[in-house]
């Protein structure tokens, strides 16, 4: 097991995390590991200053996710880092599973466990099957990959919340996209690393819990973010360049569902929809603005 000590950094980032356990820190103990601040975690940082392996790094601000884990990628010296979300527990058996498959092929970039309880799916690439990506659909790949015997091409889609990746490939195709500050980043991380010809490998072989919605709280603030990037990321992702009267109509959709659920009373309904409606435009006036440059 030591081999892995020494080859794998942890990798964690933290946003408004006063509820961790501090069992996660506890058990990675053995580790290297970078804890980045994304803001508000003063209560979780002061419980684990005390652990000598954890070294705390922080821009004093929200970096978004893939941002915080390029701007941890400069401190990682090891030939490996392993990204865990803090609601995560794997084992160490685990990781070395994951370790030794990514040893045994060159061209791998990421390997993954299979996570439980998570209903984050493992499907195609979203271009490939927009018509048919459901729950459902997704779900049914997630239980084919967890039969021992895989023949052909499966997924490409991963879980962001446990990932071993190689880091010369990592830097090969370039990190996180920033742009993408939350959702969507890990799908275009394993697209970027097939288009290089590099494998993204989820293996059975190797397990991890998913405690969901245990690593940031629950508040308005984050509500805000989410919805708000729910809508935005996906525009970022397939690299839309033109405004077209499809999205005229759907900004149109937003705004008068977001009037009507106002007219109602029902605020939570309508903030979501003028925050989605929020949210395309303020790609497309980035665009507008980015095109000028």
């Amino acid at each position: 097991m030591s081999k892995i000590y020494e080859d794998i950094t942890i990798v964690t980032v933290l946003y408004n995390s006063a509820q961790i356990n501090e069992i996660f820190f506890e058990n990675i103990k053995n580790f290297k590991t970078i804890v980045v601040d994304n803001g508000k975690n003063e209560e979780i940082l002061d419980k684990i200053k005390t652990f000598k392996n954890i070294k705390i790094i922080s821009k004093n601000k929200n970096l978004g996710y893939g941002g915080a884990v390029n701007f941890a990628y400069k401190s990682i010296t090891t030939k490996f880092f392993l990204i865990l979300n803090p609601d995560i527990n794997i084992d160490e058996n685990s990781i070395n599973t994951l370790h030794n498959i990514s040893n045994q092929h060159n061209d791998c970039g990421i390997v993954a466990p299979i996570i439980y309880p998570d209903e984050d799916f493992y499907g195609a690439f979203p271009e490939r099957n927009l018509k048919k990506l459901t729950l459902t659909n997704a779900l049914k790949s997630r239980n084919f990959l967890s039969k021992p015997q895989i023949e052909g091409e499966i997924c490409v889609d991963v879980a962001k919340w446990a990932l071993l990746i190689k880091s010369k490939q990592f830097e090969k195709v370039g990190g996180f996209n920033e742009k993408l500050f939350l959702f969507w980043e890990e799908i275009d991380l394993c697209r970027r690393f097939r288009s290089k010809k590099l494998s993204v490998i989820i293996t059975p072989k190797s397990k991890a819990e998913h405690k969901q919605n245990k690593s940031s709280d629950s508040n308005f603030q984050n509500f805000l973010i989410k919805t708000y990037y729910h809508e935005y990321s996906p525009l970022v992702y397939f690299n839309v360049q033109t405004f077209s009267f499809f999205y005229l109509k759907r900004m149109m959709k937003y705004l008068f569902r977001g009037i009507s659920y106002l007219v109602i009373l029902n605020l939570k309904k309508s903030l979501i929809y003028f925050l989605r409606l929020s949210a395309s435009i303020g790609y497309f006036v980035n665009l507008k603005f980015s095109s000028k440059k």
